[in-house]
């Protein structure tokens, strides 16, 4: 529910005093009665340096560190309050056939994660530690890192439980109708206009970091190849030692064969083996980045200005490659189709749903006592 921003540490640090004196060693809030360990706080310390490490930011300066406390605290006492106000609505209250289903999830889960840690164990033990099974250091290792049936149980228990609250919450609330998503789309499509209709680099720093990219810019084509594993020292012994395939390849290409067709035949990028990759193929742009220079120069080299052309053997490292323009990647809008709508339409309402959150949490902080004991 949270997002780790520095802008939301300060704040958090901010908000966070220490006033009335210890009633409980160890203890360092307390909501509503309910205490708050040290323990509970060592443990959201870390989990927030990992986050913070993960932007980049050196977690143990000593401002930082006190932000990540600070913002740790607040964190577990928010959390206490939803939980008990989840638990004052009912939540947590599961017919038989939920908890049957809790169980189920659990133990098919356990058993996964066991399972995987044994594969990993059996693979990289190294045997120093005589009579130690796979088994056993599995069972360790989960142990240490807390996980046990139990904890599983709990999860999918909690699960269930912020799916009913969130629930509650939007009860009453009006259906996202289509207006609203169309609306989020075109917002979306002219603000991934502005950021990629001009900068390449951008949209494809976006794209390989997993943003969202609603825009794609003008200039992109498809490109196929055969990819064959040579040997040598040098480009011409490396092109000399799939000579006989190469000559094939070009043989059947001037007899017709469709290029596609080949690649499963000379073919060794797995690439291909994905699922609808002979339609998509690699999208390429003259000045992109995910690429290396060698084949954005030879995927727009001068044998290949046209679709359906394909170009002469081209070395890359270990291997030889004979590239295929496949076809022109449309710019412009992503299409909103049927899947694309329905997985907005629930983007929506989970923003819906978080600023239902968020106004409850700020109830439930003006209603709740919540005391901060004085640490030394």
């Amino acid at each position: 529910m949270k997002k780790l921003l520095i802008g939301l540490l300060v704040a958090a640090l901010g908000a966070v005093s220490f006033g009335a004196a210890a009633e409980e060693t160890g203890n360092v809030a307390a909501v509503n009665g309910e205490t708050i360990t040290q323990t509970e706080l060592d443990n959201m310390v870390n989990t927030l340096k990992n986050r913070m490490t993960q932007y980049g930011i050196d977690a143990s300066e000593e401002e930082i560190a006190a932000i990540i406390e600070a913002s740790a605290l607040t964190e577990l006492v928010e959390d206490r309050l939803l939980t008990q106000d989840m638990t004052a609505q009912g939540c947590y209250e599961m017919s038989a056939d939920e908890e049957s289903a809790i169980t189920e999830a659990a133990r098919v889960s356990w058993e996964n994660l066991t399972q995987q840690y044994e594969a990993y164990y059996t693979q990289y033990l190294d045997g120093e530690d005589e009579g130690l099974t796979a088994a056993d250091a599995a069972q360790s290792a989960l142990n240490e890192s807390g996980y046990t049936l139990e904890y599983m149980e709990n999860y999918y228990r909690n699960a269930l439980a912020s799916e009913k609250y969130e629930d509650w919450l939007m009860e009453g609330e009006a259906a996202i109708t289509d207006e609203e998503v169309q609306a989020a789309y075109e917002q979306r499509v002219e603000e991934s206009r502005a950021a990629y209709e001009e900068d390449v680099s951008a949209f494809e720093t976006a794209v390989a970091s997993g943003k969202e990219v609603w825009y794609r810019p003008a200039g992109y084509r498809a490109i196929l190849q055969i990819m064959m594993k040579a040997e040598g020292e040098d480009e011409k012994e490396k092109l000399a030692s799939v000579k006989e395939k190469t000559d094939e390849i070009y043989a059947r290409l001037e007899q017709g064969e469709a290029f596609e067709e080949l690649i499963s035949v000379y073919g060794e990028d797995s690439a291909f083996e994905k699922e609808g990759f002979l339609e998509t193929g690699y999208q390429v742009h003259p000045d992109s980045i995910l690429w290396e220079e060698a084949f954005v120069e030879a995927a727009f080299g001068e044998e290949m200005q046209e679709i359906g052309d394909y170009s002469q053997p081209v070395v890359f490292e270990d291997n030889v490659h004979i590239l295929y323009y496949l076809k022109d990647v449309p710019d412009g809008a992503v299409e909103l189709s049927d899947t694309l709508a329905a997985a907005l339409q629930e983007e929506l309402y989970g923003e819906r749903a978080e600023e239902k959150m968020e106004e409850r949490l700020a109830e439930l902080k003006e209603e709740s006592e919540i005391v901060y004991f004085e640490r030394g």
